[in-house]
């Protein structure tokens, strides 16, 4: 097969950029063993015609729009770029809820109007549009006070929908998954996360593991990117001290940093199969 690999922009990948090369690099390197014809597209280079799997981890607007024409002349992309799109914080939230999987209660915002009276604090402030890049497209929100200088600080940034959800107390999981085409377990492992890449995981207080149904959280994440249409994915999500899970983020092609070499593994196999 004809591979174009396309690593994502440093400025996409705030604090990580190491983590996501690492996977990048290692996945195309089993690619090109396998005896794959393997191109790396750089940062200005054009996705080549002709290629017949395009892996990515690529959100900016220009690539994905690329992406969509070799789609559309035959090529697969691992992610898809509607997939990759639709996570989006506004997108996948909105997805999320209209497939009833649990989230904390949330409100969408516009960044040009108040909050309303009365919203519930503390809460957490999240920027709509795109992925998080910067320390304050996520903000912990303890008084009201708080949430009108963090809606006016988006506003100013040109960002003009926000999502605010409830804090809820718990432990903070970390999750990751790949989608199988050839049996129906996948690769899908979790774990408490001691850092992050901007360092709020420290706000939930260290983990202290409450008992929750693992089959449960699997099926929760698969059902959730089977919805946004990723079959690369990881995401947060909180456990309550009576074991109830709400998934507060999804992202598109983790880092896997803790299971690197395994997830490289599983993303090699998933181009291969869907390709026969």
């Amino acid at each position: 097969m004809r591979i174009a690999v396309i690593p994502r922009a440093t400025a996409d990948s705030p604090n990580m950029s190491d983590k996501d090369m690492a996977l990048f690099h290692l996945v195309a390197g089993k690619l090109s063993e396998e005896g794959h014809s393997v191109e790396i597209i750089g940062e200005g280079e054009s996705i080549p015609a002709g290629c017949d799997v395009i892996f990515h981890m690529t959100r900016t607007a220009e690539r994905l729009e690329q992406i969509d024409a070799r789609e559309r002349e035959g090529a697969m992309a691992i992610n898809s770029s509607a997939g990759t799109r639709n996570c989006s914080r506004l997108t996948f939230t909105r997805i999320l809820a209209e497939e009833g999987i649990e989230q904390p209660p949330y409100t969408i915002l516009s960044t040009n109007a108040p909050a309303p009276e009365g919203t519930f604090c503390p809460g957490w402030l999240k920027k709509g549009e795109g992925w998080s890049s910067l320390p304050d497209d996520v903000q912990y929100i303890a008084t009201e006070e708080e949430l009108a200088k963090g809606m006016d600080a988006l506003r100013r940034r040109g960002i003009r929908e926000a999502i605010y959800c409830k804090h809820i107390a718990g432990d903070l999981i970390k999750f990751y998954g790949i989608v199988s085409h050839s049996t129906q377990e996948g690769f899908f492992r979790f774990h408490y996360p001691t850092d992050g890449k901007f360092g709020k995981e420290k706000i939930n207080g260290l983990p202290r593991r409450y008992p929750f149904d693992e089959k449960e959280l699997r099926a929760m994440a698969f059902k959730a990117a089977a919805a946004i249409g990723t079959e690369i994915f990881g995401g947060d999500c909180i456990v309550t001290p009576d074991g109830r899970i709400s998934i507060i983020d999804m992202n598109d092609t983790p880092s896997f940093s803790a299971y690197r070499e395994d997830a490289a593994l599983h993303i090699v196999q998933l181009i291969t199969e869907k390709r026969k």
